[in-house]
């Protein structure tokens, strides 16, 4: 294979839209799912409130996330002058996007065509990057600032300069102020173990300090205007809190050990199987292995060990391994000439667009096919059929390009239609109906009660008020003050009883799978 040639602009250009149609295609369409709700309704309240440094959720302070994902996501409603799910994801999914052209001018860094290429579409079809870059979440904001750091790294570790170094830094403190200081323990031990690997001791110098004192200036800045906006030292608390103790000292999070030995292979699904691969492979041979590979795997092993020994672990919490784990899994294929999980991926080639062609038979024979919108029934076989357009046209060298862009396919479909549509709706029906309630009756006081938990920021959103919805834990308070009562996840036998004696109307909006994002909202009688 030559490995002077240049990618041509074709594919580049096909892998990038490609990329662009997996990350926005049908971005607006999913209800709020998870801890969206938080950063959007946060938004809408700091622009009810004109505010920059102080989120709020019900109109109570909202202090322990940083503050980059919410001065995008405000930017982006401001822009488009209104705010959705779309507008709400948009800026996350545009870190997303970004983070495609960084990775490829990355793997340029560290391959030659077709690897460069081939590692940029591992990179933007897996399950870990796809997951997050359309939710409206912190998660890919990080990603984002770490990639930016990596990647500034390796284009000025040759040199002193304080350009490099200050783009390092502040692509380390993006991160960090996106999630938390997770960016520093994934990019840190990286930069150090280079620095050893390659005896680039000269970094230590003081360009490199005053870039960071610099950027760390640009870090702290936030926490202080947040500060002396709320006249109370609790934001550098819980930055403590929520970084430093959490790892060492956890009040929530508490999962085993060995959770990462799950979610690592997710992230990079549909990819698994290589990365058991690497990982024999520069084990084995690691002797053998130049530093660049010696650089990428034993990063991929620091920042495993780091995230297992903090004590508070979440599945997703390790998802900024995934650009050194592709570079690894790109090395571990450019090394090998020939093996059987490249050739098991291939013949996977073969069934992928069976399956799509056959899409609508199966449908038929399991009995969906009436309940679902004619796209998810005819999109499949014509993806199908380009597919196998695909396994024709690109042969040898081009035959990981078929794989790439086959597997984008499926993934298209699932991303862009059968999620979104499949997505439980049943916060955003209680928000909307809340919404309903009061712009029909704005005299009625609106008011929870949560003997199993307030309502999440996802209603709150969707209701759209513009004062704080009052949370009561005794019935007896909030029967006597409220004229509309939102109940989270069940009802309690006191307040069936009241609801039976006294015949009020109850509208229920239950969740099929979690119980938590059930609700119920009761019409008091003496409201009407």
């Amino acid at each position: 294979m030559n490995k002077n040639k240049t990618v041509p602009q074709s594919w580049l250009i096909l892998f990038f839209l490609t990329a662009f149609l997996l990350v926005f295609i049908n971005l607006g369409i999913r209800p709020f799912f998870g801890v969206e709700g938080r950063w959007a309704e946060a938004v809408r309240e700091m622009i009810l409130r004109k505010d920059w440094f102080v989120p709020t959720i019900n109109f109570e302070p909202h202090l322990t996330k940083p503050l980059v994902p919410f001065w995008l996501i405000k930017l982006s409603a401001l822009i488009f002058q209104k705010i959705n799910e779309g507008i709400v994801r948009f800026p996350g999914a545009l870190c997303g996007f970004f983070s495609v052209f960084l990775f490829y001018f990355l793997s340029k860094r560290f391959f030659k065509y077709p690897y460069d290429l081939i590692s940029t579409g591992l990179f933007f079809t897996s399950w870990g990057f796809l997951e997050f870059s359309r939710l409206a979440q912190s998660e890919i904001f990080q990603l984002f600032g770490i990639i930016w750091a990596l990647t500034a790294y390796i284009y000025y570790r040759e040199k002193i300069s304080f350009t490099g170094y200050f783009l390092f830094w502040l692509g380390i403190v993006w991160g960090a102020l996106s999630k938390g200081h997770t960016a520093f323990a994934v990019m840190l031990p990286a930069f150090f173990i280079e620095i050893v690997l390659n005896k680039r001791f000269y970094h230590l110098n003081w360009k490199n300090l005053l870039a960071f004192l610099i950027a760390f200036t640009l870090y702290i800045f936030p926490f202080l205007k947040t500060v002396s906006e709320i006249h109370s030292d609790l934001p550098f608390y819980l930055l403590f809190k929520e970084n430093l103790k959490q790892a060492i000292n956890p009040y929530d999070n508490l999962r085993p050990f060995y959770i990462y030995l799950y979610y690592w292979p997710i992230w990079i699904a549909p990819w698994s199987l290589f990365l058991i691969g690497a990982i024999y492979y520069s084990l084995r041979y690691f002797k053998n292995l130049n530093t660049d590979e010696k650089f990428i795997f034993l990063s991929n092993l620091a920042i495993f060990i780091i995230f297992t020994l903090a004590k508070a672990r979440r599945g997703y919490y390790i998802l900024p391994i995934l650009p050194y784990t592709i570079l690894l899994v790109v090395y571990y294929l450019q090394n090998l000439s020939s093996q059987i999980l490249k050739k098991l991926y291939f013949k996977l080639s073969y069934i992928f667009p069976i399956i799509l062609i056959l899409c609508p038979l199966i449908l038929l024979k399991l009995k969906l096919a009436s309940s679902l919108p004619g796209i998810l029934i005819y999109l499949p076989p014509f993806l199908g059929v380009f597919s196998f357009l695909l396994i024709l046209l690109l042969k040898n060298e081009k035959v990981f390009f078929r794989l790439i862009l086959q597997v984008a396919l499926i993934e298209l479909i699932f991303f862009g239609f059968v999620q979104p549509y499949f997505s439980s709706a049943s916060e955003k029906e209680t928000g909307n109906f809340i919404a309903k309630i009061k712009k029909q009756n704005p005299d009625y006081k609106i008011c929870s009660y949560s003997p199993f938990g307030k309502p999440v920021a996802n209603v709150y959103f969707y209701a759209g008020l513009n004062k704080r919805i009052p949370d009561y834990k005794i019935l007896e308070e909030a029967l006597s003050n409220c004229g509309v009562l939102i109940v989270r996840k069940k009802l309690d036998s006191k307040l069936k009883s009241i609801v039976s004696k006294q015949n009020l109307k109850v509208y229920s909006f239950k969740a099929k799978k979690d119980k938590s994002k059930s609700y119920y909202i009761i019409l008091l009688s003496k409201s009407f």
